[in-house]
């Protein structure tokens, strides 16, 4: 079978016009050059070379096949490139498939940092419902799965990454919005904005408030925490969210203050099955760690561990 090596002699004998300049070009013997060539004429059945008054000649069949030899070399140096460049750190691709909370602040800001060390590197962000993250982690489709559920069922691997308290928001005009701390009493009469029941977060603060006898204060339910920003800041209701949507900057406009009793979320890593990390995502994840080490302080609502 033709291999690589026996087309780079046909395309040096090509490029050169000599079967001398192209053993000289590939750093080989003469009679190397010569042997290949006869393979190759074997190989495809038809000759290539005709030695016409004492110099080397193409057929017409040497010149049909130029371009794609020329196309299979161009395609061996960008592997050759690329390899170069993976070694060198220069560029690399990873996916993440994230809690959509997690995914317009922490996220986003990560894949900014990422992005100015590895500007070549390719980032693919799936933002999904909790449930769907672990689906696409198990099945192997991202390299990293970040989720903000307290936990994971299944065998998959986790490693959690800090923790967080609930948080009240409102826009900064709010008569709540001189108070340090905010007790859910306080809220009593106010439209209350949050998760929907079937989520933990959103059970545990109806379990909170029906115990106050404030249950029936849930007008505005979502499942997005972006979304709950925007009521807020619409002057629609407080937001008892997770504190990470409103610290992304896209929110100028609304406080996020601490809840007493406190009601705490645990951020967690989820890993692919029997598939190492590659240098890209081992990377990538540092750089989320860093991001999330940045916000960690009582006023921002997140804790390392």
């Amino acid at each position: 079978m033709i291999n690589v090596r026996h087309l780079a002699v046909f395309r040096a004998v090509m490029k050169t016009g000599s079967v001398s300049a192209a053993a000289r070009l590939l750093a080989v013997s003469q009679p190397a050059v010569t042997k290949t060539l006869q393979q190759i004429e074997w190989e495809v059945g038809v000759p290539l070379f005709r030695r016409i008054k004492g110099r080397l000649q193409p057929t017409p069949e040497s010149i049909l096949l130029l371009p794609k030899v020329d196309q299979v070399f161009g395609a061996v140096e960008e592997v050759e490139r690329l390899a170069t460049e993976i070694g060198g750190g220069h560029v690399g691709q990873v996916s993440i498939a994230t809690a959509t909370t997690l995914a317009a602040s922490i996220v986003a800001s990560a894949v900014a940092e990422y992005r100015a060390r590895r500007p070549q590197a390719l980032v693919r962000v799936r933002a999904l419902a909790t449930r769907q993250v672990v689906e696409e982690v198990a099945n192997n489709q991202v390299d990293i799965g970040l989720t903000d559920a307290a936990t994971v069922e299944g065998t998959l691997r986790t490693e959690e990454l800090c923790r967080a308290h609930i948080g009240c928001v409102f826009a900064r005009g709010h008569r709540l919005a001189r108070k340090r701390l905010i007790q859910l009493g306080d809220l009593r009469g106010e439209n209350i904005i949050t998760f929907f029941e079937e989520t933990l977060v959103g059970l545990q603060i109806r379990q909170r408030l029906s115990a106050l006898d404030m249950s029936s204060v849930i007008p505005l339910s979502t499942n997005q925490s972006l979304i709950a920003c925007v009521m807020a800041s619409k002057g629609l209701g407080v937001g008892l969210i997770d504190p990470f949507t409103p610290l992304s900057g896209l929110f100028p406009e609304v406080v996020i203050k601490p809840l007493s009793p406190t009601m705490e979320i645990r951020p967690r890593f989820v890993f692919p099955p029997n598939r190492p990390l590659s240098i890209a995502a081992t990377e990538f994840l540092q750089v989320i760690r860093s991001v999330f080490a940045a916000h960690t302080s009582d006023e921002n609502l997140i804790f390392r561990l």
